[in-house]
Formats: C-alpha cells, structure tokens, sequence
C-alpha cells in the first residue's frame, strides 16, 4: 500500500497532508488546461434540482447542497469557481464540448455520463420513488398502481428520472415539463398525479409542502449513487476532490452540509 494509501485507513486526515502527497505521487502531465494551473474551475449545473442545485431568481446566484459543496472545496483549494447553466438533454454534450469542466447538481451515476466524463466518489445512496399528493399515497405506492393508463407522470426530459419512466411505466400517460421545478408544484394541484424522483428531492418536497407525500413504496426500486461528473482532461479534479472527501475536513464539511440541507440516504 502507498504513503496514501496508509494515511487514508482509519479514517478523515488533514487535506493540506493529503494534498501533499499526492502532488509527489503523481507523474508529471501536460495537459491543455489545468484548473489548478488557471486558479479557477467552471462548473455547469441545472439550477432545477432541490436541494441539491436551484437558481435563486432574486440573487440569481445558485444555492443548494452541491453548491456549497463545490464552492467550500474550491475554497480549500484556492481556485475560484463560475457556475455556468445546462440542462438535463444537453448535460453530457456541454461537459463534453468544454463548456464548463465539471457539472453538480443531483446527477446520478450511469454509463453513459461515465463514456464522456469521469465521476467522483459517490457521496450519496438512494433509489427512486414516487411524489404524490398526500390523499393518494397508499393508492400510488407500487408500480403495479402508478403504471396503469388513467395515471399522469409528470417528467422532465433528458436525465435517468426519463430513463426510468420510460422504462418502467409504459402503460401510463406521460406530460412532460420543461422545468423539473414545475412538477412538484403540478403534483399539488392535480394536473399530474405523480412525479417519479430520487428519495432526497422526494422528501425534500413532502416537507415543503403539505399536499404533498413520498409514500413508502411497496418493492425496491433501482438504487443509485449520487456524484460528481468531471471532462476527462481534467483527472486531477477527480483525484484531488477524492482526497478532500475522505480528509477530515472534507467529511466535517459534507456532514454538516447533508444536515444543513437535509440530504440522507
């Protein structure tokens, strides 16, 4: 086992001891861009992802648990950060394309973002699950009662919630909403009577508001890990963020942050 390798066993050490050591470990690259070289890391995110990533449209600055993660690590790594806006459909061509260098915001880990990109360590573990209103949370608790065609999802296009709809409810009837804010809101009204989501958002919601319930469902749906997805020019940035996750300061940071948020698997 390496130097870092010893260190990291039994738990959180000081970042600044990790971070030294994997600068030595590590061969020299030349690589086109380096955000550690440049000071400064352009991060896209959706801005539509409670808790995990929202637009606020009075400061119009972006808030949420990813978000302060991410600007709490470029902190620790004296690198400045610019959140730039993407959407679910073009998330992986813009990372792709260079537009930003990494992208946050409750995206979920698959295959095809893992083709075009690198993802961090996982820092969370759920599985989908249905929002509906609270009176209807014992009538929509399994997919047997949500995938019948007198039941209307509301979606939102081009991440794994689509994937997962599509995939699972076939004989439902499908309305989908350019902003995934859009859809809780239609839950509560009754112009859709399910919104399938990741627990987090689900939960975050039902709190929000009391019309709304995430009911315990019947069977165990996909589970899925939560991460960060990173252009493959920029390894440095998955090494380097592993790092301060399992340093000391980086689990203090992230813990009080799930709390703060109320983000738990």
């Amino acid at each position: 086992m390496s130097k870092l390798g010893w260190m990291i066993v039994g738990g959180g050490v000081l970042f600044a001891s990790l971070l030294t050591l994997w600068q030595t470990e590590q061969p020299r690259r030349v690589q086109a861009k380096n955000v550690f070289a440049t000071k400064k890391i352009v991060v896209g995110t959706t801005g539509d992802y409670k808790p995990f990533t929202y637009l606020n449209r009075k400061t119009n600055e972006y808030e949420g648990f990813d978000i302060e993660v991410i600007r709490s690590f470029a902190k620790t790594t004296g690198i400045d950060v610019e959140f730039v806006p993407t959407t679910w459909p073009t998330l992986s061509a813009d990372l792709a394309s260079g537009k930003f260098d990494m992208v946050v915001g409750g995206v979920t880990k698959n295959i095809e973002r893992e083709i075009i990109g690198d993802f961090t360590s996982s820092y969370l573990s759920f599985q989908k699950t249905p929002l509906v209103r609270k009176e209807d949370a014992e009538r929509f608790a399994s997919i047997d009662q949500i995938n019948r065609p007198n039941v209307t999802i509301g979606l939102n296009p081009g991440g794994t919630n689509e994937q997962f709809v599509r995939k699972t409810f076939t004989k439902a009837k499908i309305v989908m909403y350019e902003q995934n804010l859009d859809i809780p809101l239609a839950v509560a009204s009754g112009e859709v009577d399910v919104m399938i989501t990741d627990t987090v958002e689900a939960i975050h919601y039902e709190a929000l508001d009391q019309r709304l319930a995430a009911p315990t469902i019947q069977e165990k749906w996909i589970p899925a890990e939560k991460s960060y997805l990173v252009r493959e020019s920029e390894g440095d940035v998955v090494d380097v963020f592993n790092l301060w996750m399992q340093s000391y300061e980086g689990q203090e940071e992230m813990e009080q942050l799930k709390e703060k948020w109320q983000v738990a698997s």
